[in-house]
């Protein structure tokens, strides 16, 4: 990836670009890009008169937009905005963080072992929200942390480690490749017997996410129950066949009866 173009994803989360997708998918105004612009500043503009920014915000929290947990796969070559965007005031940097500087110095194991409460706690404010799971990049948690992308990288790992919660990122919630990371996680929950609604709470996925991993998991299942090929079930049920192969894997894991018969070997009628 270009390093000049990282954090680009984060600068286009806007009031004018969400409100550009906003015309064009809920009301069907269609037209140049130029006057929807306007259009989008335009009412930013009369927004910022009538609605001012509040005067009173808690020290340490930090406005900043992320993109809510809904809708499909990201696919190459979309754009930040083109997601639903939801503005919220973070927790990034709260008095009991000062007080473990005041109290235990600027040391590195410190300041480390601070980086990743903050990094967890603003993570998990974005989880929980009320109206749904709202989701931050790398780079935005590069941003707000004055860290770099690669340091939270590192951190997000860690964390995921030390609590053995999914603590999902933008890119890990649309899923970008093709492997099952976290459906491992999700079939496993779903074949001891937890319903949609525990599995999201214990995965912190979207319900309607963890739904679709479920019916896909269950299509490939039926096809394997009716002994179809498993270089056929792609085709048949239109699902990417490194996906098709991830679920037969899970699928019979948990149940090996599934496992496709190989072809016994030819032997030598001399």
């Amino acid at each position: 990836m270009n390093p000049n173009r990282r954090h680009i994803g984060t600068n286009e989360r806007t009031f004018q670009n969400a409100l550009v997708h906003l015309l064009e998918t809920q009301y069907g105004l269609l037209g140049s890009q130029r006057v929807l612009d306007l259009l989008a500043k335009d009412v930013q503009e009369l927004v910022g008169q009538f609605y001012p920014v509040p005067e009173r915000l808690e020290p340490g929290w930090m406005v900043f937009t992320g993109t809510r947990a809904s809708g499909a796969k990201a696919y190459p070559g979309q754009r930040a905005s083109d997601h639903e965007l939801v503005t919220l005031a973070w927790p990034v940097l709260l008095s009991e963080d000062l007080q473990t500087l005041a109290q235990s110095g600027d040391l590195a194991p410190v300041r480390r072992k601070l980086w990743l409460k903050r990094l967890v706690r603003i993570m998990e404010y974005g989880l929980n929200q009320p109206d749904g799971a709202v989701l931050l990049t790398l780079s935005d948690l590069a941003c707000m942390l004055s860290l770099s992308i690669v340091q939270v990288g590192a951190l997000v790992k860690k964390a995921r480690q030390e609590t053995g919660k999914s603590l999902l990122t933008k890119g890990y919630y649309f899923d970008q490749g093709a492997r099952p990371t976290h459906k491992s996680e999700i079939i496993d929950f779903y074949e001891n017997g937890f319903d949609e609604a525990e599995i999201a709470r214990e995965t912190s996925h979207a319900q309607d996410s963890v739904g679709q991993y479920i019916r896909d998991y269950e299509r490939v299942k039926l096809m394997l129950k009716q002994s179809i090929p498993v270089g056929q079930i792609a085709q048949m049920i239109n699902m990417q066949p490194s996906l098709v192969r991830a679920y037969v894997t899970l699928a019979t894991k948990h149940h090996p009866e599934l496992l496709p018969e190989q072809p016994k070997p030819v032997q030598d009628q001399r």
